[in-house]
């Protein structure tokens, strides 16, 4: 047996203990995978953390843009591990630390996509997160000196009011969106605007185009058509129905950085939006395990001067597309 330990990040935590959570699962490659689509491709942003979630149900993931006009979701829920022991802490509560994102994956993909991964936090004095995994008879240990925060985030607002079907579509083939996204990156700049129209399926003209994305700059502009037949599933909510269309607009840089690397990673994707413009893209992650849920939600251009809304709530617990409700487990499901 070759041990090896190895020391993934120097962050110091100062606060006390606050439940536990014990896991193991067949593949560390499928954390590391979820954690490569909650990094958010934004070009200033350098030592991003992520925002971890222990409870009974599992693990939650939350990735933020500097905006907030972006945020990433993964989740690993509890029927994913082999063994999973959750201790909330007192009155009940939740585990919510604070992760740093590149030095988590290096310790992930130290070994092949085969390495079975263990999890315990807290460990030792410093409450530290440490795991271990193991490969043929190799072992490495990694230790991750995280932040404990004394108290839960504030939640992202529910993306769906009760009793709202929304806008979507959701492709054949998963590569689908990738390819399309695919096309703007070179577009990708400051205020560049992403046009989305989606259209009133037209069931006699099943190569019509039932999505349209579109960006243009003052030198270059490029346009994607989604044919209807590529589809699996298409609709409108029922006053876009009713108009024969909606169009909503977005930043190209916030769309990009929350959902490309996701769609690269993806065997299933659905994309939905809500009555107030925000864009829900859903995405199952392929795996070695059970299935692997991420969601990216992006707010829409709410004016003129080309400025996003943002996803938290404000003082009053409202945010510019309706009122907080509940966290955004709301929109998982396919």
């Amino acid at each position: 047996c070759v041990a090896a330990e190895r020391t993934c990040q120097t962050m110091a935590s100062h606060l006390p203990p606050a439940g536990s959570v014990e896991c193991r699962l067949d593949s560390a490659n499928d954390l590391a995978a979820l954690l490569s689509a909650l990094s958010l491709r934004e070009k200033d942003q350098k030592d991003q953390r992520v925002l971890c979630e222990a409870s009974d149900n599992g693990l939650k993931f939350t990735a933020q843009s500097n905006g907030k006009d972006v945020a990433v979701l993964g989740w690993v829920f509890k029927d994913a591990f082999r063994q999973y022991n959750f201790e909330p802490g007192p009155g009940d509560e939740n585990i919510h630390l604070k992760l740093p994102v590149a030095p988590l994956l290096s310790c992930l993909t130290i070994f092949t996509d085969r390495a079975a991964l263990s999890l315990r936090y807290p460990s030792g004095v410093a409450n530290e997160l440490r795991f271990s995994l193991e490969e043929d008879g190799a072992v490495t240990e990694c230790r991750l000196k995280t932040l404990l925060l004394d108290e839960a985030p504030v939640p992202i607002s529910a993306f769906l009011a009760p009793g709202e079907r929304p806008s979507c579509f959701r492709f054949r083939q998963a590569e689908a969106w990738q390819l399309a996204l695919n096309e703007f990156i070179e577009l990708d700049a400051p205020d560049v605007v992403l046009r989305i129209t989606l259209r009133a399926a037209d069931a006699g003209r099943p190569d019509a185009a039932a999505v349209t994305l579109r960006a243009q700059t003052i030198n270059s502009d490029a346009e994607v058509e989604l044919p209807q037949h590529t589809l699996e599933e298409h609709e409108l909510d029922a006053r876009s129905a009713a108009a024969g269309e909606v169009t909503h607009n977005y930043l190209l840089s916030s769309v990009l950085a929350g959902c490309l690397k996701a769609a690269k990673e993806s065997r299933a994707v659905k994309v939905r939006f809500n009555q107030h413009g925000v864009m829900s893209n859903q995405f199952i992650l392929k795996s070695r395990g059970q299935q692997l849920f991420c969601e990216a939600l992006v707010c829409p251009v709410v004016d003129r001067g080309m400025h996003a809304s943002t996803l938290y709530p404000d003082d009053r617990g409202a945010t510019p597309y309706g009122a907080t409700l509940t966290a955004a487990e709301e929109s998982l499901g396919f």
